[in-house]
């Protein structure tokens, strides 16, 4: 087994785009009571390629009434700041999942629809939870970071095995065996070396088995029914499905009840519809 390095991680997590740390320093900017406009704007255009996807966002079908926009300022009066936060993650999490992932042998599309689905149920799922949303969004857009370093740290190394729907082993357990890692951890050790608080990493880690988080972090449980929201409606990601159970008691640790799930479901469901017919368009 060839174990990847820390190092390796690092180096290759530094050749994604830089959007996702921009979307955390947005995250902290947009708690402080202090922040003015032009500082939201000025951390936004420092990455001009996520300031114009931002921008198309803006303009498509379900935001756009009227005349185009092209400044930042401008999309802020027309959707303002907590939906800015949410299409500055959208078009992040597109840069992020743009290219296939060849070794977990998945499309971009499908990278970016499911970040999408799991970003919008666990900020539904944490406003039913009395959690901060804005924070859950987050969570949910990026849990699949890790999957997108490892790809950058061995697609190209024929000594390590790509997956395929052929591999009867759990994900985690291939991912262990394959990478001396899983994905998930991987992500909560990039997310802390951008930054990230600590306690969002930790979320991240344990997505696949939060009984296995030793601080019982409600947040863990409900990204776990998150990522079943997004099996369910359609946008599911290979190897996964055996990890999504909403168990009663994964509900009742989330702080949710099936009913809340339930709805959660169907609202997710309807959205991506929209932002997906509306951005293609």
């Amino acid at each position: 087994m060839n174990t990847i390095s820390p190092i390796d991680l690092k180096k290759a997590a530094s050749k994604l785009p830089s959007s996702p740390q921009i979307f955390s320093k947005l995250s902290q900017l947009m708690k402080d009571p202090d922040a003015s406009l032009d500082d939201i704007t000025d951390l936004v255009n420092t990455d001009s390629s996520l300031t114009i996807q931002v921008l198309k966002l803006s303009n498509s079908p379900a935001y756009a009434s009227g005349v185009p926009i092209d400044t930042l300022d401008e999309a802020i009066n027309r959707v303002g700041f907590s939906e800015l936060f949410k299409l500055v993650g959208m078009a992040a999490a597109s840069q992020v999942f743009a290219n296939r992932n060849t070794t977990y042998n998945i499309d971009g599309s499908d990278l970016w629809e499911n970040s999408l689905a799991c970003g919008l149920a666990m900020e539904k799922l944490a406003t039913k939870a009395n959690m901060d949303p804005q924070e859950a969004y987050t969570i949910g857009l990026l849990r699949s970071m890790g999957k997108m370093v490892i790809n950058t740290c061995v697609k190209d190394d024929p000594e390590y095995d790509k997956y395929s729907d052929r591999i009867t082993l759990p994900l985690t357990e291939w991912e262990e065996n394959n990478f001396g890692l899983t994905s998930a951890t991987v992500a909560g050790f990039i997310l802390i070396s951008w930054n990230f608080p600590e306690h969002i990493s930790n979320t991240i880690s344990y997505q696949y088995s939060p009984e296995d988080d030793p601080r019982g972090c409600q947040k863990v449980f409900l990204l776990n029914l998150a990522c079943s929201i997004a099996h369910v409606v359609g946008d599911g990601l290979p190897g996964e499905v055996s990890y999504w159970n909403p168990s009663s008691s994964r509900l009742k640790n989330a702080g949710v009840t099936l009913d809340d799930y339930e709805e959660v479901k169907e609202s997710v469901s309807e959205g991506i519809k929209e932002i997906m017919s509306s951005i293609a368009v």
